[in-house]
């Protein structure tokens, strides 16, 4: 802040504060607002929905232990990788998903679902003395309660990947992303059976922690003419504040963004950056992902 205004804070510009929704990064944002009364501190939703996937993950142990086999059955094996190709041609390799990075092991099952058949073909082929994960894979493919379960993960959680994309979108309005997550909201809640009760459940437990998301979801609905009361909203917030929460975002993915972008300025073969090329190279990289 003193960077932004080095003659001196100006509070009343501060009006929102996205973070992760750690425990400490809720205890600060509390703290915070004590000294920026108009700000509204909100937890990355990108973040709240793929905590919404690792819990499907959790209860579908079969699936996981699947992917996570296959992973290992060709990473690093190229005669493997070869073997795989001849034998399921057109077919892209087996993902491998970063249980850290947002859907990407739901992305996973989507895959087994569609070329399930294929990879099970090329998986028989390879000698189970090999390697235990050959072992593994192959007694698991032959549970028909894992084909099952495939299809009951995509064809009801399948569409979260998708929609994480649109949360990861730079200069989106705050009331496309309120649609989003209302879509996700209504499509979980029609996942049949408990697994399906346990996500929706999972969902509406981490948005109703968010206090800050509550408030964006009443200035939204004001911003689209939907809305005429203030319920919900801190009265420190002007009438021309509110404005300014048209494009307001709710995920903190351009943050972690600059970071993947920031860290390969400095490397092991780079230490002679002057300060102030260092300072030109930063508003260079800025402006392009500004523009991107």
């Amino acid at each position: 802040m003193f960077t932004l205004w080095p003659e001196g804070i100006k509070h009343d510009n501060v009006l929102i504060f996205v973070s992760d929704a750690a425990p400490y990064m809720v205890k600060a944002g509390r703290a915070i607002c004590t000294l920026y009364s108009k700000m509204v501190h909100v937890t990355c939703v990108a973040h709240a929905i793929h905590r919404v996937a690792e819990e499907i993950r959790t209860n579908f142990q079969d699936v996981n232990k699947l992917i996570s086999c296959v992973k290992k059955i060709f990473l690093k094996s190229p005669y493997r990788t070869q073997m795989f190709k001849t034998l399921a041609p057109g077919i892209p390799l087996p993902p491998e998903p970063v249980i850290t990075r947002w859907g990407t092991w739901l992305n996973a099952v989507n895959y087994y679902c569609e070329n399930f058949s294929y990879v099970k073909k090329v998986v028989l082929e390879l000698n189970h003395d090999d390697s235990t994960n050959i072992k593994e894979a192959k007694k698991l493919m032959s549970e028909s309660s894992l084909e099952a379960n495939l299809i009951y993960i995509k064809s009801n959680f399948g569409f979260i990947p998708s929609e994480i994309k649109k949360l990861e979108a730079s200069g989106v309005l705050l009331s496309e992303t309120i649609n989003t997550i209302k879509k996700i909201e209504t499509t979980l809640s029609l996942a049949p059976n408990v697994i399906g009760e346990t996500i929706s459940n999972k969902l509406n437990n981490v948005l109703m922690k968010n206090n800050g998301f509550k408030v964006l979801k009443n200035i939204s609905a004001i911003l689209d003419g939907e809305n005429t009361s203030r319920d919900g909203i801190p009265e420190d917030l002007t009438l021309n504040d509110m404005v300014h929460f048209k494009y307001a975002p709710v995920t903190s993915v351009d943050v972690e963004r600059s970071f993947s972008s920031y860290k390969n300025i400095l490397s092991d073969r780079r230490h002679s950056f002057l300060f102030e090329n260092l300072k030109n190279h930063l508003i260079v990289q800025c402006n392009n992902m500004c523009t991107e």
